[in-house]
């Protein structure tokens, strides 16, 4: 199986619809997946989807309180 290859703050931000800044400072506070390769954030673009689908499965659920 091939390794998908990883994307740049950029691409994830044209995805969320966000500056890429917001994308970093996320990423920073570990609210989304990425890693860090020398001062660059990186990211795998399925880990990006499922984030967002944990998300969104995070607002369907009724308040337990």
């Amino acid at each position: 199986m091939a390794t998908e290859r990883p994307i740049e703050t950029k691409e994830v931000a044209d995805m969320l619809g966000v500056p890429p800044r917001t994308v970093t400072r996320l990423a920073e506070r570990g609210e989304i997946p990425g890693f860090k390769v020398g001062d660059v954030w990186r990211f795998h673009r399925q880990d990006i989807l499922d984030s967002i689908e944990e998300q969104k499965q995070k607002w369907r659920r009724p308040s337990q309180e």
